[in-house]
C-alpha cells in the first residue's frame, strides 16, 4: 500500500509539471469513455436491467405471426391456451384501446381521450405488481356480467384527481359508461411491452370498435404474457405451442388465423419489448467501443512521444537500482490515474449525453424504458476507465522499462537517430486508428446514403398543407352504424365550409400506415378456405379521400354518395401488428364497390394471360358472401411506412364499412397548424363531449417516419466524426514524434545536399503510406460492418460503390493535410544547429 501511495504522489507531481499533456490525455479519454457510458446506459435500460416484475426471466410473450407480420391473438385461441397448456404457470391477456373520459366528470374543461389497457384479472398478480392504493381485479369482475371497475395510473391519478387518497370507490365515465375506481398503480410502474396506459379495465373480452359477439369470429386484438413453469424452457414451451397450433387449425378451420403459414410461438418478454432496437443498440455499442480504442491508441501515441523526454529519467532510475517491474508499476499507476480522472469527467459527459439522447431520441426508443444511470453503469465506467488505462499505458511502460543506460547516454551525447522501435509501434497504432476510423466513416456514409434515399421516396400522395387528427366515437353514444355515419357526415360538412379549407375527408388509417386487414379472394384465384386466403389491407375512406390526398385514379371512378348502405362487418384492429375484417351481414345493403391499388392488380391479375381488365373483376372480402365489384384502380401509396414497399390494398366506402375510430384529413390553403383550432371548434359543434387526438400535419407524420434513421445517422455520424478527428490527430502526433526523433537525420541529409522538397516528400510519404495501409485494413473491416448493417439500410447495398470510394478518398485527402504540418516543420531544420 505504501508503494502504491508513493507511486500516486509521484504521478500527481509529474502531471502538475506537464499540465498541457495531462489535459490532452484526460480530454481525449473522457470523450471515448463518455460516449461508451452514454450508450451503455441505453443498453442497460433496454437489454440488461431486469424488469420490475416478479421473476422477470420467466416471463414470455406468446403471439401468432406469419412470414411478414404479427397476426394477434383472438379470444378462442387465448382460451384454448389458458385452459389446456402445461408449460405455463399462468397466462394473462391484454389489449390496447382508447376511450373518451368526459371532462366534466374529472373537473377538466375539455373532454379527453385516454389510453386504456384491457387485461385479464390475473394480469397484475402474474407480474407481481401491487397497487399503491386499493386492490387489483377479481375473477368475478373479469366476466361479462361483472361490475364495471377500473384502476388508474399514478400519472392520471395525480393529474386529473389531484392525488386524492379517497379516489377509491369514486365513479368515472368512460365512453359514457360508469366505472368504479378500485385501485391506483404505484408511481414509476412501467410496462415496456404495453406503453403507458392511463386506465386499466378487466373487460378484455370487449373492444371499443366491435360488439362482443363479433370478437368471437376471429378478431385478433389480444396479446398474451405468460409465466413459464419451473423447469420449463422456452424451447419446450414452443414445442407445446406448435402442437396446440395444429389442434387449433383442426378445430377452428373457418377462422381467419387457421392458415398453415401462421406460427404460434413464445419469446422472452424483453425481446418482445425491445423489438428491432437490439441490433441497433449493439451496433452503437460497437461504434463507441471503436471510438474508445482509437482514443486509447491516440493517448498511447502521446505517451510514446512523451517517452522521449523521460528516457534519461528512466536510465537514472535503472542506474540507481530500480527494477523493471518497479518502473512498469510506476508508469501504469500514472496511466491508471489519468484514466480514472478521465473516467470521472467521462461520467459527467455520459450523463449529459444520456439526457440529450432522452430528449432528442426518446421517441425512437421503445415505450416504458427509463434512461437512467444505475450501479451497473457506474461499474461499467470504472471498468472501462481501468481497461483504457492499461491499454494505452502498457506499451509505453514496457518500452521505457527496457531502456538501456549506456545507449541512452550515448544517444544524448552524440544525438544519433534512434527510437526506431518506438516509431514502428506508433506507426502500427496510427494504422489501427485509421482502419477503425474508416470503418465508422463508411458506416456513417451508408446510413447517410440510405437516409437521402428515404428523403426522396415517392409516397404517392401530396403531403403539403394537410392537417390530421384522430376522432374516436363513444361506443355507447354512437353504437350503431347510422349514428357513426351521421356524425362524420355532419363533421365533414362543417369542416369543408370553413374558410381556408380546400378539401376534407376521413380514413380509418393515417397516411403511410394501416389499420385493418382481411383475407380476400380475387376473381381468378383458387377458391380456398378462408384461413388460407391472403390477407390484404382494408381501408375505409370517405368519397373525397382520393381528391384530398391527391391520389390519382389510374382506371375507373372514385366513390360517390351512391356507394352507401352500411354493412354489419366484423374485423380486426391491432396497431402493433395486423388486423382483419372478415364478415358481413349485408341484408339491405347497397352492392359493394371497391377500389384496389396497383399493387393489388400486380399481385392477383398481372400474371394471368391475357391480363384481365381490373374493372371487370370482383373481390370477396372476408366472410361477405357476395363478391365486391372493382370500380377503380388507384395509384400506389405508401401504406406500410416510408421504408416498406407498398402492399396490396382494397379501399371500401366508409358508408359501407362504418367505423367509430377515424382520422380526419383537411387540406388547407394556408399553414395547416393555423386551422387546428377552427377544425376543433366544428367538431365540438357536432358533439361538445367529443375529444380529438394526435393533431399533426402529414409532413410531421413523414418526419416521424424518418426520425429513427435520422437519429441513428446523427449518433453514428458524431461517433465517426470524433473517430476521424482522433485519427488525424494521431497521424499528426506520430509524424511530429518522428520528426523530433529524426531531427539530426534530417540535418545530416540536408548537409549532404538534400533539398527542403526532399525532406517534405520524405515525411509526407511516411504519413501517406500509413494512411493507405490503414485504409486498406479499414476497407476489409468496413465490408464486414456493412453486411451487419444491411437490415438498417433503405435501398442501399451493403457494397455501395459511392460510399466505399468516397470515404477512403476523403480520408486520404484529410490525412495528407494532417501530415503536411509536421512535414513542413521538418523542412525548417537547420543543419548547422543540428550537427553542433
Amino acid at each position: 500500500m505504501q508503494t502504491l501511495l508513493r507511486n500516486l504522489r509521484f504521478a500527481v507531481r509529474v502531471f502538475r509539471q506537464n499540465k498541457g499533456f495531462t489535459a490532452a490525455v484526460v480530454l481525449t479519454l473522457a470523450l471515448g469513455i463518455g460516449a461508451n457510458t452514454a450508450i451503455f446506459t441505453v443498453m442497460d435500460a433496454l437489454l440488461l436491467r431486469p424488469f420490475a416484475f416478479l421473476e422477470p426471466e420467466r416471463l414470455v410473450s406468446v403471439s401468432t405471426h406469419d412470414d411478414s407480420q404479427d397476426r394477434g391473438i383472438n379470444l378462442t385461441r387465448y382460451e384454448m391456451l389458458r385452459d389446456r397448456n402445461s408449460s405455463f404457470e399462468g397466462v394473462a391477456v391484454w389489449a390496447e384501446d382508447a376511450l373518451n373520459l368526459s371532462g366534466n366528470v374529472t373537473g377538466g374543461s375539455e373532454p379527453t381521450q385516454v389510453q386504456v389497457a384491457r387485461v385479464s384479472a390475473n394480469f397484475f398478480p402474474l407480474l407481481g405488481v401491487a397497487p399503491q392504493l386499493g386492490r387489483t381485479f377479481s375473477e368475478e369482475e373479469a366476466r361479462p356480467e361483472g361490475k364495471g371497475v377500473v384502476m388508474l395510473s399514478d400519472a392520471l391519478w395525480r393529474e386529473r384527481f389531484h392525488a386524492d387518497p379517497h379516489v377509491i370507490g369514486q365513479t368515472i365515465q368512460l365512453d359514457s359508461t360508469a366505472a368504479t375506481v378500485i385501485g391506483v398503480l404505484p408511481k414509476g410502474t412501467r410496462f415496456p411491452f404495453i406503453g403507458e396506459p392511463a386506465v386499466w379495465t378487466p373487460r378484455y373480452f370487449e373492444f371499443s370498435l366491435f360488439p362482443p359477439a363479433r370478437l368471437r369470429q376471429g378478431v385478433g386484438y389480444l396479446n398474451i404474457v405468460a409465466r413459464l413453469r419451473d423447469g420449463v424452457t422456452l424451447a419446450g414451451a414452443n414445442a407445446e405451442l406448435a402442437v396446440m397450433n395444429e389442434q387449433y387449425r383442426k378445430q377452428n378451420g373457418a377462422m381467419p388465423d387457421a392458415d398453415s403459414n401462421i406460427v404460434f410461438s413464445a419469446k422472452s418478454l424483453r425481446d418482445e419489448a425491445v423489438g428491432d432496437m437490439r441490433g441497433k443498440v449493439l451496433m452503437l455499442a460497437c461504434a463507441v467501443g471503436v471510438v474508445l480504442l482509437i482514443a486509447c491508441a491516440n493517448v498511447a501515441g502521446l505517451m510514446l512521444s512523451r517517452a522521449i523526454s523521460r528516457r534519461s529519467e528512466m536510465a537514472v532510475r535503472t542506474a540507481l537500482g530500480a527494477r523493471r517491474s518497479t518502473i512498469v508499476a510506476q508508469l501504469l499507476t500514472e496511466s491508471l490515474l489519468l484514466a480514472l480522472v478521465a473516467g470521472v469527467l467521462g461520467t459527467g459527459l455520459g450523463w449529459a449525453a444520456t439526457r440529450a439522447l432522452a430528449v432528442w431520441g426518446g421517441d425512437e426508443l421503445p415505450d416504458g424504458f427509463s434512461l437512467t444511470m444505475d450501479w451497473r453503469v457506474l461499474v461499467f465506467t470504472l471498468g472501462v476507465s481501468a481497461l483504457a488505462g492499461i491499454l494505452f499505458g502498457i506499451v509505453p511502460a514496457l518500452q521505457l522499462a527496457r531502456v538501456d543506460l549506456n545507449s541512452t547516454l550515448r544517444e544524448e551525447g552524440r544525438g544519433a537517430s534512434a527510437g526506431r522501435g518506438r516509431v514502428r509501434i506508433k506507426d502500427a497504432l496510427v494504422v489501427g486508428q485509421v482502419a477503425l476510423s474508416l470503418m465508422l466513416l463508411v458506416g456513417a456514409g451508408l446510413l447517410m446514403r440510405s437516409f437521402v434515399r428515404l428523403m426522396r421516396v415517392e409516397t404517392g400522395f401530396d403531403a403539403e398543407n394537410v392537417l390530421t387528427m384522430g376522432v374516436s366515437l363513444s361506443t355507447q353514444r354512437y353504437g350503431d352504424a347510422g349514428k357513426q355515419t351521421a356524425f362524420f357526415d355532419e363533421m365533414l360538412r362543417r369542416v369543408r365550409a370553413l374558410p381556408g379549407v380546400r378539401d376534407a375527408a376521413i380514413s380509418a388509417a393515417l397516411p403511410m400506415a394501416w389499420m385493418r386487414m382481411s383475407p380476400v379472394l380475387a376473381k381468378g384465384q383458387p377458391d380456398v378456405p378462408l384461413g388460407q386466403r391472403p390477407f390484404v389491407d382494408i381501408e375505409a375512406v370517405s368519397p373525397e379521400w382520393f381528391e384530398t390526398m391527391r391520389v390519382p385514379l389510374i382506371e375507373g371512378r372514385a366513390f360517390t354518395n351512391a356507394d352507401a348502405g352500411a354493412r354489419d362487418m366484423v374485423g380486426r384492429v391491432q396497431p402493433s401488428g395486423s388486423g382483419q375484417t372478415p364478415a358481413a351481414n349485408n341484408t339491405g345493403a347497397s352492392p359493394l364497390g371497391v377500389i384496389v391499388n396497383e399493387a393489388f392488380v400486380r399481385r392477383f391479375w398481372a400474371g394471368q394471360n391475357p391480363r384481365p381488365d381490373p374493372l371487370t373483376q370482383t373481390v370477396r372480402i372476408g366472410r361477405i358472401p357476395e363478391p365486391a365489384q372493382v370500380v377503380g384502380v388507384a395509384a400506389d401509396v405508401k401504406n406500410k411506412g416510408l421504408a416498406e414497399d407498398t402492399q396490396p390494398e382494397v379501399y371500401v366506402p366508409f358508408a359501407q364499412l362504418p367505423w367509430g375510430k377515424m382520422n380526419l384529413l383537411v387540406r388547407t390553403a394556408m399553414k395547416p397548424e393555423a386551422m387546428a383550432e377552427s377544425v376543433r371548434a366544428q367538431i365540438a359543434a357536432v358533439d361538445a363531449d367529443q375529444p380529438v387526438t394526435k393533431v399533426r400535419t402529414v409532413t410531421q407524420l413523414m418526419s416521424e417516419q424518418r426520425a429513427q434513421p435520422r437519429f441513428l445517422l446523427a449518433v453514428v455520424g458524431v461517433f465517426s466524426g470524433t473517430a476521424l478527428v482522433l485519427a488525424l490527430v494521431g497521424i499528426y502526433s506520430m509524424l511530429s514524434y518522428a520528426v523530433a526523433e529524426r531531427r539530426k537525420e534530417f540535418g545530416i541529409r540536408m548537409a549532404l545536399g538534400a533539398g527542403r522538397a526532399d525532406i517534405l516528400q520524405l515525411v509526407m510519404r511516411h504519413g501517406f503510406v500509413l494512411a493507405v495501409a490503414g485504409v486498406g485494413v479499414g476497407l476489409i473491416a468496413a465490408f464486414a460492418l456493412a453486411r451487419l448493417m444491411g437490415s438498417m439500410l433503405y435501398k442501399t447495398g451493403d457494397h455501395d460503390v459511392v460510399t466505399f470510394a468516397a470515404a477512403p478518398a476523403v480520408f486520404l485527402a484529410v490525412a495528407l493535410v494532417a501530415a503536411w504540418v509536421p512535414a513542413r516543420k521538418a523542412t525548417k531544420v537547420s543543419p548547422m544547429e543540428t550537427l553542433r
